[in-house]
């Protein structure tokens, strides 16, 4: 039976946040005017949101073929879905190429093409990329915090402050000064100059509370605490979810801790595919995570077992053994582990301070509430640690810490219980060049493992000391 779809019920979909009914509607209406090129489009966006790459990728083809106005941005949403829900740094580099001969003017293009080269570790692209879209559009905040954090990598922070401070005065937007704010504070931490550095912090942070949405919740997020909790209490039986085929090694804790170093080492030194920022999680649940019920946990943990499965080894080139390393998977180790019953999760954890101080001094989305204060990241860190020794205590040696510290100062120290549990023998090296990585310390986690950023926060003992105190006394592991 044929589907009556409207382009008003399309747009609610769409808008509304529903990409699966969006999806049935669009399928639904290209099969009765096939030649819609901007109907594709969206059919192809509405996929891509379902992980439904191939499909998706095929609907932004059929977009250009129907001869699409605009056709740099089918491009550009093309790069999107190679980079991040397929891994494919080339297939991306080529889409957004593609965006720029149609436009050469096209700045996100040109933005997202530095991006890339810089998550493959090609500073030189990188530069180059950000350069033309600072040319196309003066005073834009995000290039040229990019080419500062490359001068600051490069050993040239003077250059950087001087950068910053001159695209300041010609900043387009709010959201400008912000980037530029941010990568100010971090150019003067390079240069030492500490008490400017954490004055500027400070304003960084100021000005994004002022433009975000999403104002930290105590209450909202106790509640969601408690919600997991109660979900997958203590004493759970043991799953009855079949086994899936796969190895994930599963990588959680607070942002800032430490998981792209682990996760560039693990490949590097035990040859464990990197999975990255795997997107199936996220999606799942905001699909499916309001009908996880005790009624329906174990068959929902099925359906999530064979559903991630079947992704990650499309975008992994069939890996069996591989990490997922969304720090926010300490929300989800309930799931995870009905689902993978056998699965490893290496916690990372550092000394809270240095944690919080190095949150500080970088821009976040607005989705990390807590990420602008120092007593929201307080209240979100001891909310995370109870939720983490409830998952203590029901998984037991399942859940291996992983110290920055001792990451940092004895990779190999601390490579070796992982090495263990896994029964992995060591790999041929591999060069931290070859791999993506997606992370604000792209540059840091590229270069030879250095402790210079643990006690970073004595810098800054003057503003942060008595919170480091505090911290100290509550949580004496990390004193």
């Amino acid at each position: 039976m044929t589907m009556t779809v409207t382009p008003e019920a399309i747009a609610a979909a769409l808008n509304g946040g529903r990409p699966a009914e969006a999806v049935l509607l669009l399928e639904a209406w290209v099969e009765q005017h096939p030649a819609d090129a901007d109907a594709w489009f969206n059919l192809g966006w509405a996929r891509r949101q379902l992980l439904r790459h191939a499909e998706a990728r095929a609907a932004y083809r059929q977009a250009l073929a129907n001869g699409i106005s605009e056709p740099e941005q089918v491009h550009l949403n093309l790069a999107a879905l190679e980079s991040d829900v397929c891994h494919d740094a080339a297939a991306a580099r080529a889409s957004l190429q593609a965006a720029l001969a149609i436009r050469p003017d096209f700045v996100l293009a040109w933005q997202n093409l530095g991006q890339l080269e810089e998550d493959v570790g090609n500073p030189a692209a990188a530069r180059a990329a950000y350069a033309a879209a600072a040319a196309h559009a003066p005073g834009l905040g995000r290039p040229v915090a990019r080419l500062a954090a490359l001068d600051v990598f490069e050993g040239r922070p003077a250059d950087a402050l001087a950068r910053v401070e001159q695209a300041g005065a010609e900043a387009r937007s709010h959201d400008d000064l912000v980037e530029l704010s941010f990568a100010a504070a971090n150019a003067l931490d390079a240069l030492g100059r500490y008490d400017e550095a954490f004055d500027q912090a400070s304003l960084a942070n100021q000005l994004q509370r002022q433009t975000s949405g999403l104002p930290h919740s105590p209450r909202e997020i106790e509640a969601q605490v408690n919600a997991l909790i109660a979900l997958f209490p203590a004493g759970l039986p043991p799953s009855p979810v079949p086994v899936a085929g796969i190895r994930p090694v599963f990588i959680c804790g607070l942002f800032r801790s430490g998981s792209t170093l682990l996760e560039s080492l693990l490949s590097q030194r035990l040859g464990i595919a990197m999975g990255g920022e795997l997107a199936f999680t996220p999606m799942f649940m905001s699909q499916h995570g309001s009908s996880i019920t005790p009624a329906t946990r174990d068959a929902m943990a099925a359906q999530f077992a064979a559903g991630y499965a079947e992704f990650a080894q499309s975008v992994l080139a069939g890996a069996t053994c591989f990490t997922d390393k969304r720090m926010d998977n300490f929300l989800f180790l309930g799931l995870i582990k009905r689902a993978f019953p056998d699965a490893l999760i290496l916690h990372c954890q550092r000394r809270p301070i240095d944690n919080f101080l190095s949150m500080f001094f970088l821009p976040f989305a607005d989705n990390l509430s807590y990420a602008n204060d120092f007593d929201d990241m307080l209240h979100y860190y001891r909310q995370y640690r109870r939720l983490m020794a409830h998952w203590q205590q029901q998984f037991g040696a399942d859940i291996l810490p992983v110290g920055y510290e001792q990451l940092v100062s004895d990779p190999d120290g601390a490579l070796a219980t992982v090495q263990q549990r896994l029964g992995l023998a060591p790999a041929p090296a591999v060069r931290a060049d070859d791999l993506i990585i997606r992370t604000a310390s792209a540059w840091q986690v590229r270069a030879p493992v250095h402790g210079r950023s643990a006690g970073r926060w004595r810098h800054y003992a003057a503003h942060i000391g008595e919170l480091a105190a505090a911290l100290a006394a509550e949580f004496p592991e990390f004193a």
